[in-house]
C-alpha cells in the first residue's frame, strides 16, 4: 500500500472543466482519478437528496488529513458532491449555484467558530472522544471544493442514520433519553449560532468591518427564494384543497403569507441555517448494535447541506426544526418527537435567556432589537403551522385522514396566531398546539 497523501486544510481549486458525465457513478469515478488528490477504486451513488448528486467513493490509498482540533486522522473513504443549476431529483427545476459558494462559506466560518456542543466549544472543553459529557455537533469536514466543477469531497461519516430515521424506526422508550439529548444540544447550538450572527450584523451596521463577513450570505438569493417557496409558496395550493369551514375560507390569506415571505426574504435579523431539520442531522453513537450493549448512547450531532444558508430571521431556523419534531409527534408511532419538540425550544429559550441576554444587550440599537426578538412565538408558530400543512401533507407517513386532520388543525392554528399578539416565549407555541397545557401565568 502507499504512503497516504495529506492535507491540513480546506482546498479550494480551480480545476479545468471536466469532459466527463458527473452525474454519473462512472463519471465521478473518472473525475477523481484524473483531477483530485483522491484517485478511487469504486464510485457508488447514494439514494436521497433533491438538489445534487451524491456518491461514497472507495479510495485506492488511505487520505490523511488534519482536523479542527489539530489531530491527523485518516480516511479510506470520501463523500462527493456534484452540484449543477438543475436539481438532481427533478431536472426541470433550476436553481443557483450560488448556493455552492454558501455552503463552503459556512462550512469554513462556522466550523471554526465556539458554539455550544462543538469541539471548540470552552464550555465543553471537557468532552473527549471515548466519553463525551455530551454529544457533540459538528459540521462536515470539506476536504476539496472545485469551483469550476461545482464538486465538493468531504470526509465520509460512514452509513449513519438521520436523526429522523432513527426516531422513527425505533418508536421505543429507549429513543426518549437520545431525543431528549439530541434537542438539547441542538436547541443550544442554534441559540448561539443565531447570537454570533446577531452581533455580527450589528457590528456590521456599525460598519466596523471593512469586508462583512456575512455578506456572502445575505446575497444568497436563492437561498432565500427556496426557503419562502418549499413552504409559503405551497400554502395556498393546500389552503383550496383542505379549507371547507367558513372560517378558513375568509381568512386573510395573503396578508398571513406576505409576513411570512417578508420574514424570509427581507428580514436580516441574524445567521441563518436555512434548512435545519431532522433529516439534515446524523447521528453517531456509542458502542456498537452487535457488541451486546443493551442502552447506546448518542454520541455527536452531524449537521448537513448548508446551501440554503443566508440572512434572515431566527424564527425560520426554529420553526423548521420544530415543525419536523412536531411531524414525529403526530405520524410516527414514537413518543420521542415530542420529546425532541419541547427539549429543542426548551434549551434554545433558556440558553438565548442565559447566556444571550446580556452579550446581546451591550449591542442592541433599541428594544426591538433585544434578545427577546429571537423568542418571537407568533412568527415561529406562523412558519411551524406552515411547515406542518405544506411539506407534512406533501410527505406523511401518515394515513390520508390523520394527513388530512392534521393539515386543517395547523391552517386553523395559523388563523387564530394570525389574530393575536406576540409573545416573547417558546413555550406559547407548545401550548398553542397543544403538546402542554397552558398555566395560570400564561
Amino acid at each position: 500500500m502507499a504512503s497516504p497523501t495529506s492535507t491540513t486544510t480546506v482546498v479550494e481549486k480551480d480545476l479545468p472543466l471536466s469532459e466527463h458525465n458527473l452525474s454519473t457513478e462512472e463519471g465521478i469515478h473518472a473525475y477523481l482519478n484524473q483531477h483530485t488528490p483522491f484517485p478511487a477504486s469504486s464510485v457508488t451513488r447514494l439514494s436521497g437528496g433533491f438538489a445534487n448528486w451524491t456518491y461514497r467513493a472507495t479510495l485506492k490509498d488511505p487520505y490523511e488529513y488534519t482536523n479542527m482540533r489539530n489531530q491527523r486522522k485518516l480516511v479510506k473513504s470520501i463523500v462527493v458532491k456534484f452540484s449543477s443549476d438543475v436539481a438532481a431529483a427533478y431536472g426541470n427545476v433550476a436553481l443557483d449555484l450560488y448556493r455552492t459558494k454558501a455552503e463552503v462559506a459556512a462550512i469554513k466560518l462556522i466550523s471554526g467558530l465556539d458554539l455550544p456542543g462543538t469541539r471548540l466549544s470552552k464550555a465543553d472543553a471537557d468532552a473527549n472522544d471515548d466519553n463525551p459529557t455530551r454529544p457533540t455537533v459538528s459540521l462536515p469536514e470539506l476536504l476539496l471544493y472545485d469551483s469550476t466543477n461545482h464538486v465538493g469531497c468531504y470526509v465520509d461519516l460512514g452509513p449513519l442514520s438521520t436523526l429522523k430515521d432513527y426516531l422513527k424506526n425505533h418508536p421505543g422508550p429507549e429513543s426518549i433519553a437520545l431525543a431528549t439529548d439530541a434537542g438539547h444540544s441542538l436547541g443550544e447550538f442554534l441559540a448561539g449560532l443565531h447570537i454570533w450572527g446577531w452581533k455580527l450584523l450589528q457590528t456590521e451596521r456599525a460598519q466596523v468591518s471593512a469586508t462583512p463577513p456575512l455578506d456572502v450570505f445575505h446575497r444568497n438569493e436563492g437561498g432565500k427564494q427556496i426557503c419562502a417557496w418549499r413552504t409559503i409558496g405551497a400554502l395556498e395550493g393546500v389552503v383550496k384543497e383542505i379549507s371547507s369551514s367558513s372560517i378558513e375560507r375568509e381568512a386573510d390569506w395573503e396578508k398571513i403569507t406576505n409576513e411570512m415571505r417578508r420574514e424570509v426574504l427581507e428580514v436580516n435579523e441574524t445567521f441563518n441555517y436555512g434548512d435545519f431539520w431532522t433529516g439534515n442531522v446524523l447521528i453517531g453513537m456509542h458502542g456498537s448494535p452487535n457488541d451486546g450493549t443493551e442502552t447506546r448512547t448518542l454520541k455527536a450531532l452531524h449537521l448537513l447541506d448548508w446551501e440554503t444558508a443566508k440572512t434572515g430571521s431566527a424564527s425560520t431556523d426554529i420553526a423548521q426544526f420544530a415543525a419536523e419534531a412536531f411531524m414525529l409527534r403526530q405520524f410516527s408511532a414514537s413518543p420521542a418527537g415530542e420529546v425532541l419538540l419541547i427539549s429543542f425550544l426548551t434549551a434554545y429559550e433558556d440558553y438565548i435567556r442565559k447566556k444571550g441576554r446580556s452579550e446581546m444587550m451591550e449591542k442592541a440599537e433599541d428594544d426591538s432589537t433585544t434578545p427577546d426578538r429571537m423568542l418571537d412565538s407568533r412568527s415561529v408558530l406562523a412558519h411551524l403551522c406552515t411547515h406542518v400543512a405544506t411539506i407534512g401533507k406533501m410527505v406523511s407517513w401518515a394515513d390520508k385522514e390523520t394527513t388530512e386532520i392534521t393539515t386543517r388543525t395547523m391552517l386553523q392554528v395559523l388563523i387564530r396566531n394570525d389574530q393575536r399578539g406576540t409573545t416573547k416565549s417558546l413555550r406559547d407555541v407548545l401550548t398553542s398546539l397543544g403538546v402542554v397545557e397552558q398555566t395560570r401565568d400564561q
